[in-house]
């Protein structure tokens, strides 16, 4: 094969086979190949309000950083926001979630919206993402407290209070997460680590921290001990610590809430 300019036609119709569109209602989904931090492909939504064209990113920015991004909230958000000022991004909001969009009244700058709105998921995922892991002065275990954290602030129904991580019941633990809520005490703990040694002993703690608790003199007031297992760590490995993860349960007095199932904490604390 001799390589020369007719490759473009290739590339060009490759490139626009990864453009995929369907209807919802009176909104457009588009599926795009712009790849994200977490490798999915951007889907942008379309829609028409009035005269206005919208381009948005239907909350997926927001929802992206707040599973892949383990820096604060607050300081998440501020750089977030300061980036889509540059790109001239729109802020709104749509069922508590962020959302950030370009608009027209001309249609043929449809595309120019949507392009811009499909770059700025692209750059500001990608900076936010790529910054934290280059932090190297913060441990792996303690970016994935920060997101375990995130997330259970999001799913704690409002009649729960957050309490010290370590309580004088249970001496030298410090827990993932203490909630109370009436006169019952929820213990939630995360159990990570960045290779097979330090995930197991990461249960083993977890289990003797829940044992303790439950042989304190707060046994009587407690609600749950929930262990959460961080299923994307590189030293999770479910066969070689089956007989590890049986006496965590037995420990925790209830099963395990693995990270790829994490939505079972809502039911939990429901």
């Amino acid at each position: 094969m001799t390589l020369d300019c007719q490759i473009t036609e290739a590339l060009q119709r490759d490139f626009n086979a990864l453009w995929k569109c369907r209807q919802l209602g009176e909104t457009l989904e588009i599926s795009t190949p712009y790849l994200l931090p977490n490798s999915t492909l951007f889907s942008l939504f379309l829609t028409q309000r009035g005269g206005r064209f919208i381009a948005c990113d239907g909350g997926v920015i927001s929802d992206l950083l707040n599973e892949h991004c383990p820096r604060p909230g607050d300081e998440m958000n501020a750089e977030l926001r300061a980036m889509a000022g540059k790109f001239r991004m729109k802020e709104g909001a749509a069922e508590g979630r962020p959302l950030f969009f370009k608009d027209c009244t001309d249609p043929k700058l449809i595309s120019s919206i949507a392009f811009d709105v499909a770059n700025f998921a692209v750059m500001a995922t990608s900076a936010l993402v790529s910054a934290t892991d280059d932090e190297s002065g913060v441990p792996l275990e303690r970016r994935f407290e920060t997101r375990a954290d995130q997330f259970l602030k999001s799913v704690v129904p409002p009649s729960f209070e957050f309490a010290s991580r370590e309580i004088p019941e249970v001496p030298g633990v410090r827990f993932g997460a203490v909630l109370t809520r009436a006169s019952r005490v929820y213990l939630v703990s995360y159990v990570t680590g960045s290779n097979p040694t330090y995930f197991r002993r990461s249960v083993c703690d977890t289990a003797m921290s829940f044992k303790h608790a439950w042989h304190s003199s707060l046994a009587n007031h407690i609600g749950r001990t929930i262990p959460v297992v961080n299923t994307e760590a590189a030293g999770y490995d479910a066969d070689k610590l089956r007989w590890h993860f049986d006496e965590l349960k037995h420990q925790s007095h209830s099963d395990l809430v693995r990270w790829d199932e994490k939505d079972r904490l809502a039911e939990l604390l429901g």
